[in-house]
């Protein structure tokens, strides 16, 4: 073959491929032409009609019988093909038939000798653009045939490229490009079915990210969103072409292995998931660290339909996020019970919230010294039937993870202002009221607003709130979490650390957080007065304090051993049922009644 012979002095580009005809008209990129012809003179011919025309310039290249011209056809980019329907090596149509198999996205027009309506017929069937007669067109008519074929073409490439993309939209997720939950739940419902009918397993492993929330929350969604692509191109190498992987929104990535026989397949899948997970994110604001939780369920074992399959896996995923977190859990019937139980306290705590079923009571703190009380602890209680017999340590956290941890804030806080404001117009002296806030509660800005709130409604003194946090909430999201606390500072309210010592918090923590009280955990007190180690802890703690000026509350006290050992290391408060266990508003009115004579 010749090199490239132009009908027009033009320029290729550097793939090879000529600029995309942007309009009609002679100002337009030069058309890439492929001209199959056999015959020289005839060949000639139409390279001259083609040069003598001002409206396009062409870049021509030609091929003189079929194999060439399909080999051409497969290596190079061609706007449009010129066909001459009477070469030697066979008829018009079935060289017409193998060019559009070789050229699927290229326009073609066929020349046929003479004018021969039915060939011509045949030939638009089998996708021509036009069929000219070779003898006797004009150079504009052929000029503009390429031309309109050439555009046609394009409008309708991108008519399919607007069909596909408009299809892509729909199935596919746009941040990390893997399929979407109505495109998973399609292909999963066809990945069942043929697993049925060849007697093979599909496994189902829904992945959640452990911390993702705090990550998006304290450096912003874009960073989120780029942990979130980050994620999908880890992962992806770990699936076969024959499995499916998907976003289903969120943090939660779903996957489906097909021609599953054992069970350690998918959990060899699991912990390779983990180890990768494992791995440190590099993100615009330095390296960061997420774990993940991962369910799996199995066909037909745990579920034959879709719906069914994701469900018990979802379920595996929260027991494996509640046992350990960064772990895997495969699922058992057990699980829907407990799920079950969970929706139910759910349901009740809501009704509970709307029909007034909680309440709050009221622990004492007493100075160790004078055995007066100096504080109170506000303490929720569950009144309503239903929920009587659920344990606190499960229901925060179920709030936390329903979003109702904020509705509970809203009540407890401003009751118990109330309650404190109360007791003060009843005589009673003024006492620290410290209201415990969960990790959920300490994240979100309207805390400041709900405490600001409730002081400026019941004309309780700032100072003698007590914001009461744990070590573990504050972890959480320290950065937010100094924020709010600053704000809480700011507006006069005090601080309180408890549980401390049971955390992983460092030393150097308490420089930064704004604290006016540790709370010595009840697991240290216990046996304060005949374990070594707990003393030589204990004792620590408080010389700690002393050094940095803050007030030190023993929880747990039941045992006047427990007092005596405290109040000689220099502990200034003490809260236990050796003095009083939470009693009612009531009750502790008298209590605070009683010793002021």
């Amino acid at each position: 073959m010749s090199a490239p012979e132009r009908a027009h002095t033009t320029a290729i580009d550097d793939d090879g491929r000529a600029p995309e005809t942007s309009a009609l008209g002679a100002s337009a990129a030069p058309i890439r032409l492929l001209l199959v012809e056999d015959d020289p003179g005839d060949s000639l011919r139409i390279r001259n009609l083609l040069g003598s025309c001002d409206e396009a310039s062409f870049v021509i290249e030609q091929a003189s019988e079929v194999e060439q011209a399909l080999g051409m056809l497969q290596k190079r980019r061609y706007q449009v093909v010129l066909l001459d329907l009477s070469l030697p090596e066979g008829s018009g149509v079935d060289v017409l038939a193998r060019a559009q198999v070789a050229a699927e996205s290229v326009p073609i027009i066929v020349m046929s000798p003479q004018e021969d309506d039915e060939q011509a017929l045949r030939a638009l069937r089998l996708g021509a653009q036009d069929c000219l007669p070779k003898g006797r067109v004009e150079p504009r008519r052929l000029v503009r045939a390429l031309r309109h074929a050439v555009e046609r073409h394009r409008l309708l490439t991108q008519v399919q490229f607007a069909r596909h993309r408009e299809h892509y939209v729909a199935t596919h997720d746009m941040l990390t490009g893997l399929p979407n939950r109505i495109h998973f739940q399609e292909q999963l419902r066809r990945m069942l079915a043929y697993a049925d009918r060849v007697g093979r397993q599909i496994a189902i492993l829904f992945l959640d990210l452990d911390r993702f929330k705090t990550i998006n929350d304290s450096l912003g969604h874009p960073a989120g969103d780029e942990l979130l692509r980050r994620v999908a191109e880890r992962l992806c190498p770990l699936i076969r072409r024959s499995d499916l992987m998907a976003r289903l929104g969120g943090d939660e990535f779903v996957i489906a292995l097909q021609g599953i026989d054992q069970d350690h397949a998918p959990a060899r899948v699991a912990q390779q998931i983990l180890e990768r997970l494992a791995e440190p994110f590099i993100l615009a604001s330095g390296e960061h660290w997420i774990t993940g939780s991962i369910g799996i369920a199995a066909s037909p074992r745990d579920g034959s339909d879709v719906e069914s399959l994701v469900r018990n896996a979802d379920t595996a995923m929260y027991r494996a996020k509640a046992a350990a977190r960064n772990a895997y859990r495969f699922y058992d019937e057990s699980m829907n019970a407990e799920v079950a139980r969970r929706l139910k306290v759910e349901r009740d705590l809501r009704r509970a919230l709307a029909s007034g079923g909680l309440t709050l009571a009221y622990q004492p703190r007493v100075d160790l010294r004078s055995g007066r009380i100096v504080g109170a602890e506000a303490l929720l209680r569950l009144t309503s039937g239903e929920l009587a017999g659920v344990d606190l340590a499960e229901l925060i956290p179920l709030a936390e993870e329903t979003g109702l941890v904020r509705a509970i804030g809203e009540w407890v806080i401003p009751t118990a202002c109330a309650q404190a404001k109360a007791w003060q117009r009843a005589g009673g002296v003024p006492i620290v009221l410290s209201v415990n806030v969960s990790a959920q509660e300490l994240k979100q800005e309207s805390l400041r607003e709900t405490v600001v709130a409730a002081l400026w409604e019941t004309g309780l003194a700032p100072e003698l709130v007590e914001i009461e946090i744990t070590e573990s909430a504050l972890m959480r999201d320290e950065k937010t979490s100094l924020a709010v606390l600053q704000e809480l500072k700011r507006v006069g309210m005090r601080v309180s650390l408890d549980d401390f010592g049971t955390g992983f918090s460092s030393l150097s923590l308490l420089k930064r957080i704004p604290v006016d009280t540790l709370k010595i955990d009840r697991s240290f007190v216990r046996d304060v007065a005949t374990d070594p180690d707990d003393a030589a802890i204990v004792a620590a703690i408080l010389a700690m304090a002393e050094q940095l000026g803050l007030t030190v509350v023993a929880e747990g006290v039941e045992t006047e051993a427990q007092q005596d050992f405290l109040r000689a290391r220099g502990c200034q408060q003490m809260q236990g049922y050796l003095f009083s266990r939470p009693v009612c508003p009531e009750e502790f009115l008298a209590r605070l009644l009683s010793q002021q004579g």
